[in-house]
């Protein structure tokens, strides 16, 4: 029989930004989402993967591959964002230099419509400036709103120049499901 400290633990609700750009990462955000799973992270909500060039541009990197999950979690803000780190650094993430190609990138976009200018920041500090995040944001949360600037990701996306979303393309539909 479950306790009733089980029985009441409050779900939320996260969006999870995905990103790599080293190895395959549509095989690495197939694997990371297996783990998610594992912790015991229930994905409600997965996007499609977009093709998004590389940041800076003039960084010589590889174009980035991207994608975002709604998940449910009874965790904290906190121990999602440790949860993730451990995954990234599973997955070969070394977190040395400003945007250094990776192999997964794993940030909470935004947790349950909190506001914390503390660790973790949330909303995700940038996420309205990155069509790379806004895009996959807006297939799995259509109606999702920007806890501060209370905006939704299509109405954020309308506010950037347009050569900046149109430089991102869907590449592959139900990823999770191959």
């Amino acid at each position: 029989m479950c306790s009733s400290t089980k029985m009441n633990k409050k779900m939320n609700v996260a969006y999870i930004a995905l990103g790599g750009n080293l190895s395959n990462p549509e095989t690495t955000f197939r694997q990371a989402a297996i783990e998610i799973k594992r912790l015991k992270i229930e994905i409600r909500g997965i996007s499609s993967l977009w093709h998004s060039p590389a940041w800076p541009a003039d960084s010589g990197h590889p174009d980035y591959i991207n994608a975002a999950l709604k998940v449910k979690t009874s965790l904290t803000a906190k121990d999602l964002l440790n949860r993730l780190h451990e995954l990234e650094a599973q997955f070969g993430r070394k977190r040395s230099v400003l945007n250094a190609p990776r192999t997964l990138d794993l940030d909470i976009i935004d947790f349950a419509g909190q506001v914390s200018a503390n660790d973790p920041v949330l909303p995700h500090p940038r996420a309205q400036l990155r069509p790379f995040v806004l895009l996959p944001l807006s297939e799995i949360g259509p109606s999702w709103k920007h806890p501060v600037l209370t905006k939704t990701a299509f109405e954020l996306l309308a506010e950037l120049p347009s050569s900046d979303v149109l430089d991102h393309a869907v590449i592959k539909r139900n990823w999770l499901e191959s």
